[in-house]
């Protein structure tokens, strides 16, 4: 049972920092960068980016149902309650805790034609190094991967264990994604090593791009 911290930042997990997001995302000036591969694929998809780079995701994709995998620790609980407030859907799990089952459940929605997010570094790392849940999901079951990637001219870096950024107010975010990763007759490890080197590209390219038009300002 949660003690009294806990329960508080439960609290503010379901009520204040959604509200918080919201307000920050309204003033962002956002670029897409190969949306068209999303927009143009009507089947099951997973989506995988680095677990520093998720926060305006978060805002910017709320309400279209997408299944986002998240830890079963306390950590995980909020960002579960947060989530919920912005139409995500949750599966509980992680590569210590619940991990097969996590994955069983990410199947099951896939074959739905549901739309699964993966930080395949998280939930404790090692930073940006995939592991293989994502690519182990996509072999099975036959739905392509995007890799993708946040950038931001100005945010908060916390110290965390990633490094986890946050875009700071009016600050310029691109989201820029990778073409579909088809899993063919190759092994989950070597599917892996493909989707290593795309979020890799996708996030340089991003991190670029950004830094050339903050420079151009």
């Amino acid at each position: 049972m949660a003690d009294l911290k806990q329960r508080f930042y439960l609290f503010l997990a379901g009520t204040i920092l959604p509200a918080l997001i919201y307000l920050l995302g309204m003033t962002w000036r956002v670029r897409y960068v190969g949306g068209e591969h999303e927009k143009a694929f009507g089947g099951p998809l997973i989506w995988a980016f680095w677990h520093s780079r998720q926060f305006p995701l978060v805002y910017l994709y709320r309400r279209r149902g997408i299944v986002v995998l998240a830890s079963r620790s306390f950590d995980g609980e909020i960002s579960s309650r947060i989530l919920n407030r912005f139409g995500f859907r949750t599966i509980r799990g992680s590569s210590s805790r619940g991990g097969a089952r996590s994955l069983i459940e990410a199947l099951r929605e896939l074959k739905s034609n549901a739309r699964v997010a993966f930080t395949p570094d998280g939930p404790r790392g090692p930073k940006e190094i995939a592991q293989i849940g994502a690519a182990a999901v996509s072999v099975k079951s036959g739905a392509p991967i995007i890799a993708a990637a946040t950038a931001s001219n100005r945010h908060w870096k916390l110290s965390s264990w990633d490094g986890f950024r946050i875009p700071k107010p009016f600050a310029r975010v691109e989201i820029r994604q990778s073409e579909p990763i088809y899993p063919s007759d190759e092994t989950i490890k070597e599917l892996n090593a493909k989707l290593q080197i795309a979020l890799e590209e996708v996030t340089r390219l991003a991190d670029r791009s950004v830094s050339s038009k903050g420079a151009a300002d």
